[in-house]
């Protein structure tokens, strides 16, 4: 490499970056080769405006050029300037060794662009004119992408059996592996992840990996490699809701509390994670806390009917009557309700004796709560000393769910 080309690099080397002057000098005195390799390396570093410079005086003098185009066209498309890279591919003819990437590239640009059918059709194209298998790699890709996941399988699948078990560096065992998780064959990936050992996986591949556990009814090693996940400061958000689940499943709830905080610690704004906290701390009877989340999402969301329910049955735990009444009036005209509002409702107005009112939310809802034990229960209380045939009803209802409640059996033909 002559000297300017080698004195760039050795700046960038020694964090001298302003290197514009030296790269002038460079297009004037370098050769092509020499030009060509500080660009290579500028881009294998991060300097893609550096090498966007040099490629772009190169182009005036060498348009026929297939790797200036290329390399031009791939920087072109990292920026954004989608319509310059694509004329730039268009240049790269059938009859180039450099065919089968350009089009590939141009396939990317189509994706990233929402042209999904026409990338598609790109790559369909390949496949039918060429064996690489990077052309079938980069078809599933492109299906892994777009959600066709037993598409990627067949052709993750495919390669293996050619016997190619890893382009560039990466394993399509782990990809099968991911690609079956998201096509819901979970023992097929299991077995597949098991193959490649879990000490070689990236952390989205044991996310994969537990997720699949969790499916298979293997929530222990699920909790293992999530909280490798955790101990190697990779988990993702969707880690620490999944180990909640675990911990949901075998009512720890105290440890779930704990990993959903760390949950809202790396999204606070996600308000479904602070429900399922607050869930998790209604379960203790730690209503204090989960009232303070739930207003904070009604706050945030007052269309969150599931957390306005919670938020008014915690509050009837507490004998908190007066908040139930007003918090549900608040919301009987929104456009999307709970039913649950009216049974709340009912039974807050019955318990600061207003017994019209008790009744005429709780009937309104009495189909459709036909099947719930708690709510027939809680009617037949309303409507005893009202309406008893109504009453007895809805208690001989309750027995038949559940009939080993013998103290409510006494209250049976009173």
């Amino acid at each position: 490499m002559t000297n300017f080309s080698k004195q760039i690099l050795d700046n960038i080397a020694n964090a001298k970056f302003d290197n514009r002057p030296l790269m002038e000098k460079a297009l004037q005195a370098d050769s092509l080769d020499t030009l060509s390799e500080l660009t290579s390396e500028l881009i294998e570093q991060g300097f893609t405006d550096d090498a966007r410079f040099v490629l772009e005086n190169l182009k005036q003098n060498h348009r026929g050029n297939d790797q200036i185009n290329l390399n031009l066209a791939e920087i072109y498309i990292e920026d954004g300037d989608d319509d310059q890279a694509l004329s730039l591919l268009e240049l790269i003819n059938k009859n180039s060794d450099l065919y089968l990437s350009a089009q590939i590239d141009k396939a990317d640009l189509y994706e990233s662009e929402g042209l999904t059918e026409s990338a598609e059709g790109v790559l369909l194209d390949l496949q039918t004119t060429s064996d690489n298998p990077l052309v079938r790699f980069a078809l599933a890709e492109f299906y892994d992408a777009e959600g066709e996941s037993g598409k990627s399988v067949q052709l993750y699948d495919y390669l293996i059996n050619q016997g190619q078990n890893q382009i560039a560096d990466i394993n399509l065992h782990a990809r099968l592996a991911v690609a079956l998780t998201s096509n819901g064959e979970f023992e097929e990936a299991v077995s597949e992840f098991e193959k490649i050992g879990v000490k070689n996986l990236s952390a989205k591949e044991l996310s994969n990996l537990a997720q699949a556990y969790m499916q298979t009814k293997e929530p222990d090693k699920a909790e293992a490699v999530l909280k490798e996940n955790m101990e190697n400061e990779e988990a993702t958000l969707a880690d620490y809701l999944n180990l909640s689940d675990i911990y949901e499943q075998r009512a720890d709830y105290e440890q779930q509390i704990r990993t959903l905080q760390l949950a809202k610690s790396i999204d606070p704004y996600d308000l479904q994670t602070r429900f399922r906290l607050a869930l998790a701390q209604s379960h203790l009877g730690h209503f204090d806390d989960a009232d303070k989340e739930l207003s904070e999402i009604i706050k945030k969301d007052p269309s969150k009917t599931e957390a306005i329910s919670l938020l008014a049955s915690n509050l009837l735990e507490i004998k908190r009557y007066s908040e139930v009444i007003s918090l549900l009036n608040q919301h009987l005209e929104d456009e999307e309700i709970d039913q649950h509002y009216f049974w709340y409702l009912g039974m807050a107005y019955f318990n600061t004796d207003q017994q019209q009112q008790a009744e005429k939310n709780l009937l309104q809802v009495s189909d459709y709560f036909d099947d719930q034990a708690g709510f027939l229960k809680d009617a037949f209380f309303v409507f005893r000393n009202t309406d008893l045939q109504r009453s007895q009803k809805f208690l001989a209802k309750y027995l038949k769910l559940v009939p080993d409640d013998f103290d409510m059996e006494n209250y049976l033909a009173e």
